[in-house]
C-alpha cells in the first residue's frame, strides 16, 4: 500500500506564468497602492523616526571602531549576494546592526557574529522562507568560528535589545517611492497599454541599479547616519537620473519645490481647509454642547491646523518627513557631495557586484564627461572639503542636474559641510587595520575595504568580472584574529 505523502504536491515541471495575467496584476497593484499611498507614507515616516540609529552612541563603543565597519560591510554584501536576498534585507540588516551597537557594548570578537545574526533576522523579516539561511549555513560562512548555538543566543539578545521592533524605512523603500513619484515610464497615469505593465522598462531598471549602488556605498561611512534615510535615498535617485542624463529627476524636484511654495503661500494666507468640527446633532457629544467652551473650540481649530500641516508634509512623496524648501535641497546637495567622495574611492566588492550590470561603466563615463578626474587623483580627496562655495555649488548642480533650474541652482553653502567625516577607509595615509595600535586584523586580504586605484585602472589591472553569480559561500570571512 502506498504511503500517504504529506505537504504540498510536488510540481513535475515549472509552470509558465501567463504574461497577460502578470500585466493585469501589476497594473492593479498600482491602483491599490495609489489608494493607500497617504497611509503608507505616514507609516514609513513613523518607522523612520523611531528606527534611526545614533552615530554618537556608536562612537562610545570601547572596542568596535569605525575603521572596522567597511570590512564587515564587505562580508555582509558577499553573504547577501550569495544567498540572493532582497535589497531591503541588506539595508534592514545594517539598521539592526547600528541600532544594536547604539544600545549595547559590542566586543570586536563578536562583531561578525552580530552582523551575520542581523542578516539572519532581516532575511526572516523581508525574504521568502526558502531563501533564509540555516544556522548551519551561517556557521559555515563564518568558517566555523562561532557555534550554532551562539547565533541563536545572539538572535534573542538582539531582538530583546531592540524591543522586538524590527520595522525600518529602508533605502530600497525610499527608492521605490521616489521612482513612483517621478513616474519615469508614465505608468502611474494608468493610461499605458496593458502589455507594458509586465515589468519595468530598461530605464527604470538602470535607475534602480545605479541608485542601489549609491545606497550601498552609504553603508560604509559614519556620516550618513547623521541624515535621514529618506534624504539619502532621494539623493541617490537624483544622482542616478543625472548620470543617465534623464531630466525627470530634476524636473520632479523642481515641481516639489513649486508645490511647497504654493502650499506655503496658502498657509500664510490661511486658505488651507480645516476639518469640520462636529455639529450639535452629533451623537458622540452632548445635545446641547454646553460642555465645550471657547477654549476647547480653539484647541480643536489648532488640532485641525496641525492635521492640515501634516497632510501637506505627507504630500511630497519620498520626502516622508516633510519638505522645507531650500533647507531640504541644501541637505540633499550636501549628501550628493558625500556620495561623490565615496564614488571616487569605491570598494572592490561593489565593483565586482555591479560591473556585470554596467553600473561601473555608467559612473566612469559620468566622471569623465563631467571632468571630475582631477578629484580622483587628489591627495586623500581633501579637495572636496577645501573647494570654494561657488565650486561646491557647481559640483552639486552637476551631480543633481540642477543647472537649468535657477531657483534651485544657487543655494547657500551648507554650514556644516566642512565637518564631513574623514573615514580611515578613505584615508590611504591614515590608520588602517594593519597598522592600528589596537592590533585589529582580519583573516584574509580579500576583505580589502577600498579600491585604491581609479576606474581607469580596471583595464590595466585586467580585472574582468564574469557574468556568473557569486560563489555560494565567500572564500573568506572577516574573522577577528584575537591575541591569545
Amino acid at each position: 500500500m502506498r504511503e500517504k505523502a504529506y505537504g504540498p504536491p510536488r510540481r513535475s515541471h515549472n509552470q509558465v506564468y501567463p504574461p497577460r495575467l502578470e500585466a493585469i496584476e501589476n497594473r492593479r497593484n498600482r491602483v491599490v497602492v495609489n489608494e493607500y499611498l497617504s497611509t503608507i507614507t505616514a507609516h514609513l515616516q513613523t518607522l523612520e523616526n523611531s528606527s534611526q540609529a545614533s552615530a554618537a552612541m556608536i562612537d562610545l563603543q570601547p572596542e568596535v571602531k569605525w575603521f572596522m565597519r567597511p570590512y564587515l560591510v564587505n562580508f555582509i554584501i558577499q553573504m547577501h549576494a550569495s544567498l540572493k536576498l532582497k535589497p531591503q534585507t541588506l539595508f534592514l540588516c545594517w539598521n539592526i546592526i547600528d541600532r544594536y551597537c547604539a544600545k549595547r557594548i559590542a566586543f570586536k570578537q563578536h562583531y561578525q557574529l552580530i552582523g551575520c545574526t542581523s542578516l539572519w533576522i532581516a532575511a526572516k523579516y523581508e525574504d521568502k522562507k526558502s531563501r533564509v539561511p540555516t544556522v548551519t549555513e551561517l556557521s559555515l560562512m563564518c568558517s566555523n568560528v562561532y557555534d550554532e548555538s551562539m547565533f541563536k543566543e545572539m538572535e534573542i539578545h538582539i531582538l530583546s535589545t531592540l524591543g522586538w521592533s524590527i520595522g525600518h524605512t529602508s533605502l530600497e523603500d525610499i527608492l521605490q517611492l521616489s521612482i513612483k513619484s517621478c513616474d519615469h515610464d508614465g505608468k502611474e497615469r494608468l493610461n499605458k497599454p496593458l502589455d507594458q505593465y509586465r515589468s519595468n522598462l530598461p530605464t527604470v531598471s538602470a535607475i534602480l541599479a545605479i541608485s542601489r549602488y549609491l545606497c550601498e556605498l552609504s553603508l560604509y561611512e559614519r556620516e550618513y547616519l547623521n541624515h535621514k534615510a529618506s534624504l539619502v535615498g532621494i539623493t541617490a535617485h537624483l544622482m542616478a537620473c543625472s548620470m543617465l542624463k534623464l531630466e525627470t529627476g530634476s524636473m520632479w524636484l523642481e515641481g516639489v519645490y513649486q508645490k511647497y511654495q504654493h502650499q506655503k503661500y496658502l498657509l500664510k494666507n490661511r486658505q488651507l481647509p480645516t476639518p469640520v468640527t462636529p455639529s450639535k446633532s452629533f451623537k458622540y457629544f452632548n445635545d446641547d454642547m454646553s460642555d465645550i467652551n471657547e477654549m476647547e473650540t480653539d484647541q480643536l481649530e489648532r488640532l485641525g491646523r496641525a492635521q492640515s500641516v501634516n497632510s501637506i508634509n505627507n504630500a511630497y512623496g519620498p520626502f516622508i518627513n516633510g519638505f522645507e524648501g531650500l533647507e531640504t535641497v541644501s541637505e540633499v546637495r550636501q549628501i550628493s557631495l558625500m556620495l561623490l567622495k565615496s564614488l571616487l574611492n569605491p570598494p572592490e566588492v561593489l565593483i565586482e557586484k555591479y560591473s556585470q550590470l554596467g553600473v561601473i561603466t555608467v559612473i566612469k563615463n559620468f566622471v569623465s564627461e563631467s571632468h571630475l578626474e582631477y578629484l580622483q587623483h587628489s591627495k586623500d580627496l581633501d579637495d572636496i572639503e577645501n573647494l570654494s562655495p561657488v565650486t561646491t555649488d557647481e559640483l552639486s548642480n552637476v551631480l543633481l542636474n540642477l543647472e537649468h533650474y535657477p531657483e534651485l541652482a544657487q543655494l547657500p553653502r551648507p554650514s556644516q559641510f566642512a565637518q564631513i567625516y574623514r573615514s580611515p577607509s578613505l584615508n590611504k595615509s591614515g590608520s588602517s587595520p594593519f597598522n592600528s595600535p589596537s592590533k585589529f586584523s582580519y583573516s584574509s586580504i580579500s576583505s580589502q575595504t577600498t579600491y585604491d586605484s581609479t576606474y581607469e585602472d580596471l583595464a590595466q589591472r585586467k580585472m574582468h568580472y564574469q557574468a556568473a553569480a557569486m560563489p555560494r559561500y565567500p572564500d573568506s570571512s572577516p574573522v577577528l584574529n584575537t591575541p591569545n
